[in-house]
């Protein structure tokens, strides 16, 4: 490295544009961000983005400067001149940076022939925490919270054992019990939580206080209310009729808490006290029924046990609000002049941040999703101008997000579930160079706020009521609120991290394009396509009125929105009215999917608007695809907005139902994804997650992060693949080499579990795997080992190219040598030589999957490989040129056949109007986005894994694919299928943006390709031999191949002329 002069004064303007006409420095980066605040790490990597009007052009060297911007004249790192083609993921080597340090920085190249360029515009970025040590403050929360609803100490009763055993008989049965309340006593309150299996109806001394909806599956949602004023001192019979709709499980669980105001609890549960009958008799809910001749109820298993287990939505705390006062220092009697002011916070499991009354930031949702004992995120937001002279006050409000959920599931059992709580710090500097901080601590005021409840799936309740006026801002009395407690840290060894992916944002907002009443007082708003978000409600009405908001993606027969869950009905917000004008809510603390939208409001409470907000991770928008073909550009638009509606933070399945990370849903879309946004950020922070989340022995569950459910019963390497196919699509699509080497040992961990595994079943896979999800092929099943094996093949294969980018030798021949091996095993257990074809059960009907997946990996050995893909055409073909593939293969299923110089019936499958495939979904049945079943009752309507057609429209029709890492060597391979008469794809890669654009009349196709500079392109012109093309200046001849004349060029615009191969002349 040659060291040179750095420029005279760059924090005072260098000089731009040297060379006007030549290579131009622009879109500098700084860890894959534009002017970032808040990153976290000593030795940050830096990107830019040249341009030149010369073809051919390259950077043959670069010079960097980092500066403090307090004083940028003494640069903390210059480069020299450093000769290298290396333009993006340049590595910060100066000393480390520090915390709360604000640095500027601008580079110069030289080109391919020596010429150096003018300077870059200064770019800035500006650090947070480099260690989590310094960043200030307590984790606090609020004190004497009021418990969350529990069901300890109850259990699940019947008339006899029938009802855990699955032997109870269909229709009613009938339970009493009393709860005596001593004289003279006052009750403060009186909780009830009860739920039944299937549905119940419970009266309180004769009367009916409660009852839950009679639909299957009730039970998993608890019913909770306060019974105080309908008990009194002496005794008082709580009597229950539970309905079991048909012959299976039944059981009847709850607990009552009454509060005495001399501080007295009584708990009455459900247990064998209770009496129970199988029939009725007039007034046996009533205080003086006799129930002598009834028998004890039968515990069939304690709350949490049985075929119940913990899954049972139980009632969550309302939202904590917490606020500071505090005042900006003065010089005398005047305020003193503030230079900038950082606020780092995080909150769990969501926040939102205020200052002087004002909302800080557009973050929504936020932090994200993580293993939050290993991993908690935090955010920096500049709040120079929010601050004012005297007093200011910060106020922010918690709601439980992931991280302290009550849904029917089993993350609650995760280490690190908790209640809600903060962590902030505000560090104000002063023009005379002094500094002021302000930190969470037990100074700090708290009370409960409007969102009496809240759940990323169930929805929440807000009673405007409850709404404390200006909590958040100066002037506020809060002497009544109590002081906030010191809490434990979500982990022992807890990193808390800068936030560096984009945020959660409303990023749109929607107009409902027709509405209808099913039903009188409930109004359905039909917003057109699935989305993912909320909707901001505006009504007027009196108070104590409430309005319920369901949200689906169907309609029921009678009209109604469906916002069934599967277990429960969900996705179901209500909002209680303060009164006194027109009033708007939205929520603050979980989303819903929908494109359906249902008021129903009480009479005397006018709907004023119902708006949908689309909320996703603002990723930016890179690339894109159209043709001449409509149905082509809806697909693709409709995975766009698919893949969109699934990123929270985490790449979910569906944003109505499971809202997960599952892993392979993320990886069999990753490849359309990166193609359409900027997802570089966003998914090297999930391969953290998986890093945070891996189980001891190396593998994973279904989902990242996962609940321990996942973790015990869905470990498959087949969807744990993600893990290796992530951090390579880090490295193929943006040649991130860091994401390799901070993953390696993990990655490792992961493949010798696997490879000790099937070592002792033959290198073949035999234990649970989901296998080709969803697969419509009727008949036998198809098995789940060969998809599993495959994949394993294919990790084995891409951990031998990392361990070599490493340089790690041993480790690449080992995984070869593996990989070898478990292809040797694959053939002989699943090909079949005399039938051509490959199957995980022979008795099976032949699967397209079974033979996509060792086409598309390079398991055929050669001699077979023509047999077994003229089979899976003939299969296609039989089929009436229907795909017959689940997630799994559908992904492979047409690149493969276009690869191979079946283009044609890879565009009659794409287009094919009937079941199954994408055009039954869009012509007959007239989808918007993708779905997640092939067959019209689809589940979920706004899932993203089968809508991997578009990978083939990018990759296949558009032709643009990565020859090398991070798109060093791109490769232009368009394919003029059916009859398309044009298409064109671009896609943003680290070196700047390659396109492709292809046309054709009957007698030329014209081939227009743009490769960014720094990179090198085969580019494929669909020809039959060279004299047919005409090819621009720069372009040098490399052979026929397949069906194309290929041509090599460097950087810059080209267009190429083919004569049609139909034209005669």
């Amino acid at each position: 490295m040659q060291a040179t002069a750095a420029p005279p004064a760059p924090a005072a303007g260098v000089p731009h544009g040297a060379h006007p006409r030549g290579m131009q420095v622009e879109r500098l980066t700084t860890e894959h961000a534009v002017d970032p605040l808040g990153i976290d790490v000593t030795h940050p990597r830096l990107s830019w983005i040249l341009s030149s009007p010369d073809r051919g052009a390259r950077q043959s060297a670069y010079q960097v400067v980092v500066s403090r911007e307090r004083d940028g004249r003494r640069p903390v790192w210059d480069s020299g001149k450093v000769h290298s083609t290396r333009s993006y993921d340049v590595a910060y080597a100066g000393r480390a940076l520090e915390s709360r340090t604000r640095y500027t920085w601008q580079v110069r190249v030289w080109d391919e022939n020596g010429r150096v360029s003018g300077w870059s515009k200064r770019a800035t970025f500006e650090t947070a925490f480099v260690d989590d040590a310094e960043f200030a403050g307590e984790w606090i929360g609020s004190p004497n919270r009021r418990p969350e609803a529990s069901l300890d100490g109850s259990g699940w009763i019947w008339g006899d054992g029938a009802g855990a055993s699955g032997n109870a008989r269909a229709g009613d049965h009938f339970f009493r019990t009393e709860v005596e309340i001593p004289a003279g006593a006052d009750i403060v309150s009186a909780q009830l939580q009860v739920t039944a299996d299937d549905y119940f109806a419970l009266f309180v001394n004769g009367s009916e206080a409660l009852s839950s909806p009679t639909q299957g599956e009730a039970w998993r949602t608890v019913r909770v209310t306060d019974l105080a004023s309908d008990l009194h001192t002496g005794k008082n019979v709580l009597a229950v009729r539970v309905t079991n709709s048909a012959q299976g499980f039944a059981g009847l669980l709850g607990k009552l808490r009454i509060e005495l105001a001399d501080g007295t609890v009584i708990d009455a549960v459900t247990d064998d006290s209770w009496r129970a009958s199988g029939a009725t008799t007039p007034g046996w809910e009533q205080p003086g029924f006799d129930d002598s001749g009834w028998s004890a109820a039968v515990v069939g298993a304690p709350y949490g046990g049985g075929p119940w287990g913990k899954n049972v939505n139980v009632p969550s705390p309302p939202e904590a609000l917490v606020r500071k006062d505090f005042d900006v220092a003065t010089s005398g009697k005047k305020a003193k002049k503030i230079a900038s002011a950082r606020a780092y916070v995080t909150g769990l499991g969501y926040y939102k941040l205020f200052l002087n009354g004002q909302r800080v930031g557009d973050h929504e949702l936020d932090p994200g999703f993580t293993v939050y004992d290993k991993t908690t995120l935090y955010a920096t937001y500049d709040v120079t101008k929010a601050l004012r002279s005297g007093e200011n006050v910060l106020g922010v409000s918690l709601g439980r997000g992931y991280f302290g959920q009550t849904f029917p599931d089993d993350w609650a059992g995760e280490p690190w579930h908790d209640d809600t709580k903060l962590k902030l710090e505000l560090d104000i500097a002063y023009v005379d160079g002094t500094t002021q901080q302000v930190v969470s601590d037990r100074t700090w005021s708290t009370a409960e706020g409007p969102t009496t409840s809240d759940s990323v799936w169930m929805g929440e309740s807000y009673d405007a009521r409850l709404e404390q006026p200006g909590w958040n801002a100066p002037g506020f009395d809060d002497s009544s609120w109590r002081s906030a407690v010191a809490v434990a840290s979500p982990g022992k060894d807890v990193a808390l991290r800068s936030q560096q992916f984009p945020a959660i944002e409303v990023t749109d907002q929607l107009e409902h394009t027709a509405t209808s009443v099913p039903r009188t007082g409930t109004t359905v708003y039909d917003f057109a396509s699935p989305t993912a978000g909320w909707a901001k409600l505006t009504v007027d009405g009196p108070a104590g009125a409430t309005v319920t908001v369901s949200y689906g993606e169907k309609l029921k027969a009678d009209g109604t929105v469906d916002s069934n869950l599967g277990f429960f009905d969900g996705q179901t917000y209500r909002y209680t009215l303060k009164g006194g004008g027109p009033e708007s809510y939205q929520p603050s603390y979980s989303y819903a999917g929908f494109r359906y939208v249902q008021v129903t409001a009480p009479e005397g409470v006018t709907i004023r608007g119902v708006d949908g907000m689309r909320v996703h991770t603002a990723v930016e928008r890179t690339g894109g695809f159209g043709s001449s073909d409509d149905l082509l550009n809806r697909y693709h638009e409709a995975q766009a907005n698919t893949i969109l509606n699934n990123l929270h933070s985490i790449p979910t399945d569906t944003p109505m139902y499971e809202k997960r990370a599952y892993t392979a849903d993320a990886y069999l879309t990753a490849d359309s994804a990166i193609a359409g946004f900027d997802m570089q950020s966003f998914y090297e922070s999930w391969v953290r997650t998986h890093r945070d989340d891996q189980l001891p022995d190396g593998t994973f569950g279904a989902t990242v992060p996962g609940s321990a459910g996942s973790k015990e019963q869905f470990v498959d390497p087949l969807w744990s693949s993600s893990y290796v196919l992530m951090t390579w699509n880090l490295y193929w699509y943006y040649g991130n080499t860091r994401a390799l080497e901070d993953n390696y040992a993990g990655m490792k961990k992961w493949l010798d579990h696997y490879e000790a595994t099937i070592g002792a079943t033959g290198n073949v896979y035999t234990g649970f795997s989901f296998g080709d999800w969803l697969d419509p092929t009727p008949g036998a099943g198809a098995g789940t080992r060969l998809p599993a094996t495959a994949y394993l093949h294919r990790t084995a294969t891409l951990m031998a190219k990392i361990a070599t980018v490493l340089g790690k030798k041993a480790d690449a021949a080992h995984f070869e040598t593996f990989a070898g091996q478990v292809a040797d095993a694959f053939n002989d257990t699943f090909y079949d030589e005399e039938r051509g074809t490959y199957a995980d059960n022979p008795s099976a009907d032949y699967r397209q999957t079974a033979n996509v997946l060792p086409l598309a990996f390079g398991i055929v050995p050669e001699e077979h490989r023509e047999t077994v893909l003229a089979n899976l055409v003939k299969d296609v073909e039989v089929r009436g040129n229907h795909l017959s593939t689940g997630a799994i293969g559908t992904k492979d299923l047409l690149p493969v056949l276009t690869d191979s110089g079946h283009g044609e019936l890879a565009y009659d499958v794409a287009t094919n109007p009937t079941y199954p495939g994408w055009g039954y979904w869009f012509e007959e049945l007239g989808a918007t986005t993708m779905w997640e079943e092939w067959p019209a009752h689809s589940r979920s309507q706004n899932h993203a894994f089968f809508g991997t057609v578009d990978d083939w429209l990018y990759q296949q029709v558009a032709g643009i694919t990565p020859a090398a890492p991070g798109f060093s060597k791109v490769k232009i391979q368009p394919s003029p299928v059916g009859d398309l008469d044009h298409a064109s794809a671009t896609v943003d890669s680290p070196l700047g943006q390659v396109t492709s654009s292809w046309q054709r009349s009957r007698h030329q196709l014209t081939l227009r390709a743009t490769v960014p500079v720094g990179a090198t392109a085969e580019i494929h012109v669909p020809a039959r031999r060279r004299s047919d093309v005409t090819a621009p200046r720069g372009a040098s001849y490399a052979g026929v191949r397949d069906g194309y004349v290929v041509y090599e060029v460097g950087s810059g615009d080209y267009e190429f002329r083919a004569k049609a191969p139909d034209d005669p002349r």
